[in-house]
């Protein structure tokens, strides 16, 4: 008798596990997060003496992952100080922010383990002070794409932690030129 129930109780033991392991690897919901890095404009400071173009960056974001392979943020970026010179031609400073909209795909390679690539759209804010060359510099406001690679693990069901690179298209510098932002970022999220 023991030895008919003996594989029909593995096969529910085993059926459970697999509901189990689905589950954790498909956590769909939403999420908010904040991350923490470094960010640069590597150009802002070409030719300038006494010049610096990166800074701490900080982003928040509130999240859903639709299923195993795709998810969409709503979020806001501060860059902080992205240009801060003082010389004969130049004496300005930059802060910018954004405000972003982005899908992620995501492709599982492990339990609880993620590679993710993201692509959206940020509105930059950028805030100057000073003058070039005599010449009071400008806000600016613009909209360009944005994009980001990134690995991400679930500690639990209700908790993540990620590292991400992040590339912000064309934000304009304090002389009306435009470069990159690139940015790393390391933080955590909490699904609800």
């Amino acid at each position: 008798m023991l030895k008919r129930k003996f594989p029909v109780f593995c096969l529910m033991l085993a059926g459970t596990a697999t509901a189990n392991m689905a589950q954790a690897a498909f956590p769909e919901g939403f999420y908010l997060g904040l991350d923490a890095g470094q960010a640069e404009a590597r150009k802002y400071c070409d030719n300038i003496t006494n010049c610096d173009s990166a800074d701490t960056t900080v982003r928040a974001e509130i999240g859903y992952q639709f299923n195993n392979n795709l998810g969409a943020e709503l979020g806001y970026t501060s860059f902080g100080t992205l240009f801060n010179a003082s010389n004969a031609n130049v004496d300005a400073k930059q802060e910018a922010n954004a405000w972003t909209a982005s899908a992620i795909a995501l492709w599982p390679v492990a339990q609880r383990f993620d590679i993710f690539g993201r692509i959206g759209v940020a509105r930059y804010d950028v805030t100057n002070t000073g003058t070039v060359q005599g010449i009071p510099v400008e806000d600016k406001e613009s909209t360009k794409p944005y994009y980001g690679v990134g690995i991400k693990f679930d500690l639990n069901n209700s908790w993540l932690v990620r590292t991400e690179y992040q590339i912000y298209t064309d934000i304009s510098g304090v002389d009306g030129t435009q470069d990159n932002v690139h940015a790393w970022y390391l933080g955590g999220a909490y699904r609800f």
